[in-house]
């Protein structure tokens, strides 16, 4: 294979492979992130906190009070085993909290004599909050880190359908980076240089004295092949017989020759007569292999002994 297909195959697979690593997991779990997100917010505000505390819950947290209001400015009590805590909701994605809502949440913590707090929104939380929140031993939860927390508690069929959408989006850009990958390979095929022919020896001529009359003249013989090049003819030789499926070397010395039945006296006559034709190969090491399965046993030997 040219140096040409090599890197045109390489650079395709390099970038299907690496596309098709992102899409199938980064950007499809971000886009289940955002559409769960999404999901979430159309949630009523009670469905909202009852999966939250149900969550929470699995975490240890257990509810003691909460005032309930609809507004979504919501404080819930919840007992842990390091001390009582107090989450504070805000129901909504379009939210982005900052440092007043931590700072907020800090004071009823001081007045509810609070050892640490949560603060959960489908929306974000911008940088200066969570800086602050370090502080006052607040656990943030925006819409990136909730919506793994609430993922297995949503209804099965608007989960499914959210994973479902995700996954076929998923494969369409899989699908569109595999026939940019392609087209990148071909690219690449076209804009490398083609390698040069290898020259065939002109031969050399001489215009020394014409022979005398009746001097006999005198041919030369054509420059003998390199042994690559014998080994490669002997190989494509050996190919074109009938029950020859194919030979390749294995050392510098043995070639392998896969043939219908290794114990074809046929067989081995023909492959000898091509081997013999080249000079510099007449005692090469030729193992005769038959097909798996067919319960014959490889055969070495060669075609001319010294």
């Amino acid at each position: 294979m040219s140096s040409q297909w090599l890197a045109a195959t390489g650079v395709a697979l390099a970038i299907g492979a690496a596309a098709t690593l992102y899409f199938h997991t980064i950007q499809r779990r971000r886009d289940e992130t955002a559409a769960g997100i999404v999901a979430l917010s159309a949630i009523s505000w009670r469905g909202f906190i009852g999966m939250v505390l149900q969550a929470l819950q699995r975490r240890g947290y257990v509810h003691t009070t909460g005032t309930g209001e609809v507004s979504g400015d919501t404080d819930y009590v919840l007992e842990h085993p390091d001390g009582r805590w107090l989450l504070s909701c805000k129901h909504g994605a379009t939210f982005v909290l900052g440092r007043n809502a931590v700072q907020a949440l800090s004071s009823d913590m001081l007045l509810q004599g609070a050892t640490g707090g949560l603060l959960v929104t489908q929306g974000r939380i911008d940088d200066e909050a969570r800086r602050l929140s370090g502080k006052h031993r607040i656990e943030l939860l925006d819409g990136e880190a909730l919506w793994p927390e609430l993922r297995a508690l949503m209804p099965a069929a608007q989960l499914q359908d959210i994973t479902t959408r995700t996954s076929t989006q998923a494969r369409r850009r899989i699908l569109l980076s595999w026939l940019l990958a392609l087209l990148a390979g071909v690219a690449v095929f076209i804009a490398m240089p083609a390698p040069a022919p290898t020259a065939a020896p002109t031969p050399s001529t001489s215009v020394d004295a014409a022979p005398a009359p009746g001097e006999p003249v005198q041919i030369e013989a054509p420059p003998r092949a390199s042994i690559e090049d014998q080994r490669s003819d002997l190989a494509s030789a050996l190919g074109t017989l009938s029950t020859v499926d194919r030979a390749i070397w294995v050392s510098g010395s043995t070639l392998q020759v896969f043939v219908e039945r290794s114990d074809d006296q046929a067989t081995v006559d023909g492959v000898c007569a091509l081997v013999l034709r080249q000079p510099d190969l007449t005692a090469s090491r030729i193992q005769f292999s038959p097909p798996p399965g067919s319960g014959q046993q490889n055969r070495f030997l060669q075609c001319r002994s010294f």
